[in-house]
């Protein structure tokens, strides 16, 4: 089950950055991450010094999340045609998830966390409207960034389709994912300035200690 979780969400990654903007409150910053997931990490769970108490609370959010992932997960890997109203769902139901985890971290946990999301992330964190923002990214550039996400995100979807009518193997699938978003990272950070990419990498912070 933590095998498929992962695997589906890293095919919706791309999907996820333009939908959950629509769906997360001003205070909550929209994220690509699915940190339900992601603060299982120990490094990051020991980096944000995360209380038992809530860390007993994450747990609790993990585990319906990952309930409900592996329930539309398994929809779409037993039935083609639900394969994409399960993409479809997915989205807004992580940035659900992602709420109900913010809300258990303190002010100072969440910054720390943002930082930590743009290590991890690296340049796919660029797909965040509010990390556009932040970097006060022109139009043509906001142009190009919806661009490689159209062109990724079918390319994905390709990926999606020849794993389900039998024509790729799981492992061929998680490889082939892995390079798509590997390539989508470099050409986002490709688009920076001189001066944006010091305002990106300023935002880093500590490096996490693995």
């Amino acid at each position: 089950m933590k095998h498929l979780l992962l695997l589906i969400l890293l095919t919706v990654t791309l999907v996820s950055a333009s939908a959950s903007s629509a769906t997360v409150a001003e205070s909550t910053p929209d994220s690509i991450s699915y940190m339900p997931v992601l603060l299982n990490q120990p490094a990051i769970h020991k980096d944000l010094q995360i209380s038992p108490a809530q860390d007993a609370r994450i747990d609790i959010i993990r585990a319906e999340c990952r309930a409900k992932v592996g329930v539309l997960s398994a929809e779409g890997l037993l039935d083609p045609a639900l394969s994409p109203i399960a993409l479809k769902n997915l989205p807004s139901y992580q940035a659900s998830c992602n709420r109900r985890v913010l809300s258990v971290l303190t002010p100072a946990q969440r910054v720390r966390f943002r930082q930590i999301e743009r290590q991890f992330q690296g340049g796919l964190f660029l797909l965040s409207p509010s990390e556009q923002n932040l970097l006060k990214l022109a139009p043509d550039q906001r142009q190009k960034v919806a661009e490689i996400r159209s062109f990724d995100t079918a390319k994905a979807a390709d990926v999606q389709k020849a794993f389900l009518a039998g024509k790729k193997s799981q492992l061929r699938k998680e490889i082939d994912l892995h390079q798509i978003h590997r390539t989508t990272a470099r050409s986002l950070l490709h688009l920076l300035t001189p001066e944006q990419e010091k305002v990106w990498l300023s935002s880093l912070g500590t490096p996490l200690k693995k």
